[in-house]
């Protein structure tokens, strides 16, 4: 079954260096001026994001691993079908170091895959077409952006290649 409007093309070969899987389309952010609500339409794109994705996620903090006793009447020891009390390496996912660290890590990831799929020239007051991630950030907070609209971006980049649970469902179904 085939979702509505999705166009389907039949790949007979893939030839080194072709853009066949490169993505693009828009994201729409709501914003509301003079009690009237617009919707900025911002191009994007695809390319790089899932190699950015790649090294980040190699990147990513680890929880720290702890020794704790476990008691097989635990819920731990059960899980594990321990027949007597025993020393287990556990990862501490709540420790907050971790938790900190992770949450730098997840900002960081989000702003990369917005600043990378991102397709519009981010500019200085000059006109001057800004390189430095630092910069294009600090532009984009200075103009008002919103941590709605921050993550309104990234969604959209991400979904351009994935997809959605009932469309995945109908890309699936071969009756």
């Amino acid at each position: 079954m085939k979702e509505e409007g999705t166009k389907e093309i039949k790949i007979t070969e893939l030839t080194e260096g072709s853009p066949i899987f490169e993505s693009n389309g828009i994201s729409k952010v709501k914003v509301t001026k003079a009690g009237k609500i617009q919707a900025l339409v911002f191009p994007i794109c695809s390319t790089g994001v899932s190699e950015l994705i790649d090294t980040y996620t190699s990147k990513a903090p680890q929880p720290p691993v702890i020794n704790q006793v476990v008691e097989p009447n635990s819920d731990v020891g059960k899980q594990l079908k321990l027949s007597r009390r025993q020393h287990v390496k556990t990862l501490d996912f709540s420790d907050p170091a971790y938790l900190e660290a992770k949450e730098k890590h997840d900002q960081d990831l989000g702003l990369a895959i917005m600043l990378q799929g991102l397709d519009v020239p981010i500019k200085n007051k000059k006109g001057e077409e800004i390189a430095d991630k630092g910069q294009k950030l600090a532009v984009l907070k200075g103009l008002g952006m919103t941590g709605d609209q921050f993550m309104q971006i990234v969604e959209d980049i991400q979904d351009l290649t994935k997809w959605k649970e009932d469309q995945e469902d109908s890309f699936l179904d071969v009756s």
